[in-house]
């Protein structure tokens, strides 16, 4: 009384799986892509940051010349987002009186409409006072990303920069 036995799957089996397989891909790959949008968040916020940290940290004096440093914001809400981080060399006594201050780029940031973060701040200019080291202009940059979350940049007037979150979905950081 030998039995063939036959060993493999079937059909059935195959499909049972199959349809598993796509019942769990259906539901990870929307929690991958708000994964993905999350970080670019994270590292935006994180470049903003260390950008105004730059800024407030580098102004620098010599003798005879001081250079002062600015971070200008805009946004267009069809377009993109830029900052742009400036170094304003303003002499001691200088030359001419009417001459208008030169600005050298330190870094400039583009957001396109693509990457879908954009950043909106209260204030349109920060300018670093060379001699002080203060800010004037103090307020906070907001970026956020299509799903509602938002990360800011506070920016103080001794120009310390902190990042909380205002509605507080990001563990690492303090709520606003």
């Amino acid at each position: 009384m030998a039995r063939d036995r036959c060993t493999g799957l079937t059909m059935l089996e195959l499909l049972v799986c199959l349809a598993l397989l796509g019942i769990l891909l259906s539901q990870a790959l929307p929690s991958l892509g708000q994964l993905k949008q999350r970080q670019r968040l994270e590292l935006v916020a994180q470049t903003l940051r260390t950008d105004l940290q730059q800024v407030a940290a580098k102004p620098c004096c010599t003798a005879k010349r001081c250079s002062s440093a600015s971070a200008s914001i805009h946004s267009a809400a069809v377009t993109s987002s830029t900052w742009a981080l400036l170094r304003n060399a303003v002499a001691a006594m200088p030359a001419r009186r009417n001459a208008p201050p030169r600005a050298a780029p330190i870094k400039l940031q583009w957001l396109p409409l693509s990457q879908q973060v954009r950043q909106r701040s209260n204030v349109g200019n920060m300018s670093v006072q060379a001699r002080q080291g203060l800010v004037s202009s103090i307020g906070s940059i907001d970026v956020s990303n299509p799903n509602g979350q938002a990360i800011r940049a506070i920016v103080s007037i001794t120009g310390r920069v902190r990042n909380c979150a205002p509605i507080g979905e990001f563990k690492q950081m303090p709520k606003c």
